[in-house]
C-alpha cells in the first residue's frame, strides 16, 4: 500500500512541475542565456501558482472522506463541485491580474527591467499563468483519485500531458521558431489536455460526481475553511519554499557578475523540482497511512509505516545524491546544450553543492510531517521558517560571500551555503523533540507518543492472514485472548466467530477474483470493556452489511447462521472503502443487564 501511494503521489506532484522542467530543457537548448536565467527567476511564482488550488483541494478531500465513510456520495459530489467553483474562480482572477500586471510582478521577483532576462521572464510568466485554471483543477481532482485508489487514471492524465507538451514544444521550436511565450503556452495547453482526462473520469466513471446545483457562497467558503484548517501546514511549507527560492534569487542577483551563476542556478532549480517531488511523495504517503493508524490507535502498524518511510527516504535520496554528484557534468551538458565548458563546469559544481544537503533536507521534511500526526501544528511552522527562510538567508549570504572571494560562481557558493543550513536544521531538531516531550509528557520519548496513544501490547493481537488454516489459527487465538482478558464465553464465541466468518469470506471470494497479490490483516483490541475487531484487505470491494441485507436478512432464510448471529449480536459493524482498501470494523460489547439485573438476550 505504501508503494502504491508513493507512486500515486509522485505522479500527482510531478504534474505541476513537469511542464516547467520540460520547458527548461527545451528553452535552455534552443535560446540564449537570458531565457535560461528567466526560468529560475520565475520559479517562486510557479510555486505560488501551485498553491491556488491547495485550500479547496484539501477541503474537498476532508469532506469527501467524511462523506464516503458514511456511504454518502451525494454530499461528496457537492463538496467536489463547491471546491471546483471556488478554486477555478480564484485561479481565473489571479490569471487575469497577472496578465494585466506582468511587469510589476517580474520586478517584484527582483529582475531589473534593464536585464536581458526581463523580457523572457514576462513571456514565461504570461504563458505559465494561462494554465493556472487547469493546474488548480488537476490539484482538486487528483485528491479524489487518491481517495478512490485509481492510480491508472493519474497515469493516463500525465501521459496525455507529457506527450502533448513534447509534441507541441518540438513542433514549435524546430518548425516554427516559437519564442518563450509560445513554448510556455504549449505547456499550459498540455495541462488542459491532462485535465480533460480527469474531468471525463469524474463525469462518467467516478464514484463521486461533481454537483454544481444548489451550492451557496457560504457553503463554498465552508469548504475553504475546512481546507485551510487541514492544509495550513502544507500551504505554509510551500510559502516558505517560495521565500527560499526568492532568497536564492536575491543572492544570485547580488553575487553573480556573470551568466554562469544564472544558468547554473536555473538547472539546479529544475533538478530540485524533481527531487522535491520524490521526497514529498513518500512523506505524503506516510502522513496518510500514519494518520489512518493514528486514528485507530494502532501503535504497531504506525511504527511500521514510519520505519518504512524513513528507510525508503534514506535509500532513495542517498541514491539521488550519489547520482547527482556523479552525473552532474552530464546533466549540465544535456540540460544546457551547446555552451562553453566553463558554464558546464560551473553548473556541475552547483549541482554537487546542492546534492550534499539532500539527506538533511529530507530529514527536516519527514520530522515536520511526522509530528503533525499528533496535532502539533506550531512546531512545523517554526521548523519550516527556520530551515527554509532563516537558514537559507544565512546560507545564501555566507555562500555568496565565499564564492565571490574564493573564485567560485555564485550558484555553487549559495547552494553550498544552503546545504550547510540544512545540516544545521537537522542538528537543532532534538531541541524540538525535547520541547514536545516536556510540554506533553509523552511516552516513548523518541516517538513522542501522547500519553493515551494506543493500548498495552497485552490488550491487542495481530495477524496477517493468507490461508484458511491461518484463519482458524487466528480464530482460536481470538478465543483464548478473550478468555485471558476475563470475558464471558459468549464474547469469546462471537469474537472467534466474527474472525472465522469474515476472514473466510475474504479468502474464499476476494483472493480468487483476480490474479493479483492480496493481503488480509486482522487486529483485535480489548478496550474499555469491549472487543474491537478490525480487518483490512486489498481485494475487490465487498460490503458484508449489504450482502447480509440482500441475501440473509430474511427471517425465512435459515442459511448463513454465523453471519446472521454476528450482525444481530455485534454492537456495531461498519464498512468503508478508501485508498483502494476494504476496512471492516466490528465492535462486540458486554451484554447489557435489564433492570432486574438479568442478562438481556
Amino acid at each position: 500500500m505504501f508503494r502504491f501511494l508513493v507512486l500515486s503521489f509522485f505522479i500527482s506532484n510531478i504534474m505541476t512541475v513537469l511542464g516547467s522542467v520540460m520547458d527548461g530543457f527545451a528553452l535552455s537548448n534552443a535560446m540564449d542565456e537570458g531565457t535560461t536565467a528567466a526560468l529560475g527567476f520565475v520559479s517562486p511564482a510557479v510555486i505560488l501558482f501551485s498553491l491556488i488550488g491547495t485550500t479547496a483541494a484539501v477541503g474537498f478531500q476532508v469532506m469527501c472522506i467524511r462523506s464516503l465513510s458514511r456511504g454518502d456520495t451525494e454530499t461528496a459530489g457537492k463538496a467536489l463541485g463547491e471546491a471546483l467553483i471556488l478554486g477555478l474562480g480564484l485561479s481565473a482572477a489571479v490569471m487575469i491580474l497577472t496578465l494585466v500586471f506582468t511587469a510589476p510582478v517580474v520586478e517584484f521577483l527582483r529582475v531589473s527591467p534593464e536585464s536581458n532576462a526581463f523580457a523572457p521572464c514576462m513571456d514565461y510568466l504570461r504563458g505559465t499563468v494561462i494554465g493556472l485554471p487547469a493546474i488548480t483543477t488537476m490539484s482538486i481532482l487528483t485528491k479524489g483519485v487518491h481517495i478512490e485508489g485509481k492510480r491508472d487514471i493519474v497515469l493516463i492524465s500525465v501521459a496525455v500531458m507529457v506527450v502533448t507538451n513534447a509534441l507541441l514544444d518540438l513542433t514549435g521550436i524546430l518548425l516554427f521558431d516559437f519564442d518563450v511565450f509560445l513554448v510556455t503556452l504549449d505547456t499550459s495547453f498540455s495541462y488542459y489536455a491532462g485535465t480533460a482526462v480527469l474531468v471525463y473520469y469524474f463525469c462518467r466513471k467516478s464514484l463521486v460526481r461533481p454537483v454544481f446545483k444548489g451550492s451557496t457562497f457560504r457553503e463554498m467558503i465552508s469548504v475553504n475553511k475546512i481546507g485551510l484548517a487541514a492544509g495550513i501546514i502544507s500551504v505554509w511549507c510551500s510559502l516558505t519554499l517560495m521565500a527560499k527560492a526568492e532568497i536564492i534569487n536575491m543572492g544570485i542577483s547580488v553575487f553573480s557578475a556573470e551568466s554562469i551563476g544564472l544558468q547554473a542556478y536555473n538547472v539546479t532549480v529544475q533538478v530540485n523540482y524533481l527531487i522535491n517531488a520524490l521526497m514529498s511523495s513518500a512523506v505524503s504517503a506516510m502522513f496518510l497511512l500514519a494518520g489512518m493508524f493514528s486514528a485507530e490507535q494502532d501503535k504497531t502498524n504506525f511504527k511500521k509505516v514510519i520505519k518504512n518511510v524513513v528507510a525508503y527516504e534514506i535509500i532513495s535520496i542517498a541514491v539521488c545524491s550519489v547520482l547527482l554528484w556523479t552525473l552532474s557534468g552530464v546533466i549540465a551538458n544535456i540540460y544546457l546544450g551547446d555552451v562553453s565548458s566553463e558554464v558546464i563546469l560551473g553548473t556541475a559544481s552547483s549541482l554537487k553543492a546542492y546534492s550534499i544537503g539532500l539527506i538533511f533536507q529530507m530529514i527536516v521534511l519527514v520530522f515536520a510531517n511526522y509530528i503533525q500526526c499528533f496535532g502539533h501544528n506550531i512546531i512545523p511552522v517554526i521548523v519550516y521558517f527556520i530551515s527554509n527562510v532563516l537558514l537559507v538567508l544565512f546560507g545564501a549570504a555566507y555562500g555568496g560571500t565565499i564564492a565571490r572571494f574564493g573564485g567560485y560562481n555564485a550558484a555553487t557558493g549559495i547552494f553550498a551555503g544552503v546545504s550547510i543550513g540544512n545540516i544545521i536544521a537537522v542538528l537543532i531538531l532534538p531541541v524540538f523533540v525535547g520541547i514536545i516531550n516536556l510540554m506533553n509528557g509523552c511516552k516513548d520519548h523518541l516517538w513522542m507518543f501522547p500519553k493515551n496513544f494506543g493500548v498495552p501490547a497485552s490488550d491487542e493481537i495481530f495477524a496477517d492472514i493468507d490461508t484458511q488454516k491461518e484463519v482458524m489459527e487466528f480464530s482460536e487465538k481470538a478465543w483464548q485472548f478473550c478468555v485471558d482478558k476475563g470475558e464471558s464465553t459468549r464474547i469469546a464465541y462471537l469474537t472467534s466467530l466474527a474472525v472465522e466468518e469474515m476472514a473466510k469470506n475474504v479468502i474464499d471470494h476476494g483472493f480468487t477474483k483476480d490474479k493479483k497479490d492480496h493481503m488480509l490483516s486482522a487486529r483485535i483490541v480489548h478496550k474499555e470493556g469491549e472487543l474491537i475487531i478490525r480487518m483490512r484487505d486489498n481485494c475487490v470491494s465487498f460490503d458484508p452489511r449489504k450482502k447480509f441485507e440482500t441475501l440473509y436478512a430474511s427471517e425465512n432464510d435459515g442459511g448463513k447462521m454465523g453471519i446472521r448471529l454476528i450482525m444481530a449480536e455485534a454492537s456495531e459493524v461498519t464498512y468503508t472503502t478508501m485508498f483502494n482498501l476494504n476496512n471492516l470494523l466490528i465492535r462486540i460489547a458486554k451484554q447489557p443487564a435489564d433492570p432486574a439485573g438479568k442478562a438481556v438476550c
